[in-house]
């Protein structure tokens, strides 16, 4: 009887390399917490916000993965179509099904202009990166303006004058008053020392606060990103008559870790609490 062909030796080996591939996939897919290369994105979410005023935790996108629910391992990314990205969190994540885990994330963000704005994320689970397949839609509507005139004193009685003499011209009557426009500005140099022991002081002008508490945000102009905020005691017992008032705010050490000497940063204080939305800037000595 004649001996049987035995495959090649190549053929061989690749048919062993193969099998080992496979097991491994297998026993790699059943470890929890590693990618399985199968992430599927959902479409970005849309929003609506308004010009100048922080959105937080603004719900962006949902996911799901197979395998068991590790939310700390992914990295999220938002792009939100005007120029700017920022970090996003993973806020829940739930086994929807067996073998499956169902993530959404979301991010807080504030646009400086109106308009339309198509919003993108970007899921990191190295080494695989997956974006949104389609954007969302920001709607962001213009700011309302909130600077008002104060209602006119009421007339008092005044006494008729003499008619002038006809060789004269008759007195003008006198230039109604300017409403002031609040300003807000930095008080005295800033040092990475001072801000991390003693705070930064602002000076809050036109007396026309009528809340205890505001928010100041801190954001770095070259990339959009708000670093932190801090909601600080406002005295207005002499905004009342008119005089300026002084605030001191104390941002947490997290968001004082972004600063470096020599760099210009802004501060916002969102529109509310009689107040226009005011920003200015400063840079660390």
């Amino acid at each position: 009887m004649p001996a049987r062909a035995r495959p090649p030796v190549s053929s061989r080996r690749n048919r062993r390399a193969v099998a080992t591939v496979a097991v491994a996939a297998a026993a790699l897919a059943a470890v929890p917490g590693v990618a399985s290369a199968a992430i599927h994105v959902e479409n970005a979410k849309s929003l609506k916000a308004t010009q100048g005023v922080l959105f937080d935790h603004q719900r962006v996108v949902a996911f799901d993965e197979a395998g068991a629910c590790n939310a700390g391992t992914y990295t999220i990314t938002v792009a939100w179509g005007d120029g700017t990205t920022s970090p996003g969190a993973v806020v829940k994540a739930l086994q929807s099904a067996p073998g499956t885990c169902s993530y959404e994330a979301e991010g807080s963000h504030a646009y400086a202009q109106s308009g339309n704005f198509t919003v993108t994320v970007t899921i990191c689970h190295p080494p695989e990166c997956v974006t949104t397949p389609v954007g969302g839609q920001a709607n962001v509507a213009a700011a309302a303006s909130t600077t008002t005139a104060p209602p006119e004193p009421a007339a008092a009685a005044v006494p008729e004058a003499a008619p002038a003499p006809a060789d004269q011209p008759a007195a003008a009557p006198p230039a109604a008053a300017p409403v002031a426009t609040p300003t807000l500005r930095v008080l005295g140099p800033v040092t990475l020392s001072r801000l991390r022991h003693g705070g930064l002081r602002l000076r809050l002008s036109a007396g026309a606060v009528t809340a205890r508490t505001l928010t100041v945000l801190l954001a770095d102009p070259a990339t959009g990103r708000t670093l932190g905020r801090a909601r600080v005691h406002a005295d207005t017992r002499g905004a009342a008559a008119g005089a300026d008032t002084t605030l001191r705010v104390r941002f947490p050490r997290k968001a004082l870790r972004h600063l470096r000497h020599g760099h210009r940063y802004g501060l916002v204080i969102p529109r509310g609490a009689g107040l226009p939305s005011l920003a200015t800037a400063f840079r660390v000595a």
